[in-house]
């Protein structure tokens, strides 16, 4: 849809208003700066409802929009079945994230024990989903791990592919995690 910017009216806002997110609304429209946008501007705005359905046993990633088929991705699972099924929501994104290890210790981005790729999306339990903590859709290094169940129990993708999926989706897309 065409939205038309009111006066007080920031990409943030926009965005979160519209369900959407800020990578989108600036991609879609050209923004080169987002913070410069003016009264009486309009905007393109796709107003659709992503969702992704993960599975473990073929280790794919279904982007859905509006409940159709969007988009599928090749990912990597859990060792030994750890990535936990059930109902959840994108809670946190970050860009360049920095990897807290098992051990409480903070790894930063660009340190080479980092894991965590490009981008990080925390999930959190929705529904009758036992609660779960440190789980999300992250990128990689290694794409050898990509289309196999090798992970602490995370989703991994291709830099390429989570950076892309990282800018579809704003924080809530629910994400169910099969089998």
């Amino acid at each position: 849809v065409e939205y038309v910017v009111r006066g007080g009216d920031v990409v943030r806002n926009i965005a979160r208003k519209l369900g959407t997110t800020i990578d989108l609304l600036q991609e879609g429209n050209q923004l080169k700066n987002p913070d410069l946008i003016r009264e009486g501007d309009r905007l393109l705005v796709v107003t659709g409802k992503f969702s992704i359905v993960v599975s473990k046993g073929r280790n794919d990633l279904v982007l859905r929009l509006n409940n159709e088929f969007f988009k599928r991705y090749r990912v990597g699972t859990g060792k030994y079945s750890k990535t936990p099924s059930g109902a959840y929501a994108i809670a946190v994104k970050m860009k360049e994230p920095t990897w807290s290890r098992p051990d409480g210790k903070q790894i930063p981005y660009g340190d080479k024990e980092n894991i965590l790729g490009t981008r990080w999306m925390s999930i959190r339990a929705t529904g009758a989903t036992p609660d779960i903590k440190g789980y999300g859709i992250h990128g990689t290094w290694d794409d050898t791990t990509i289309g196999k169940s090798e992970s602490a129990g995370c989703i991994r993708m291709k830099n390429s592919d989570v950076e892309e999926l990282y800018k579809l989706v704003p924080a809530g897309t629910p994400v169910a995690i099969a089998e």
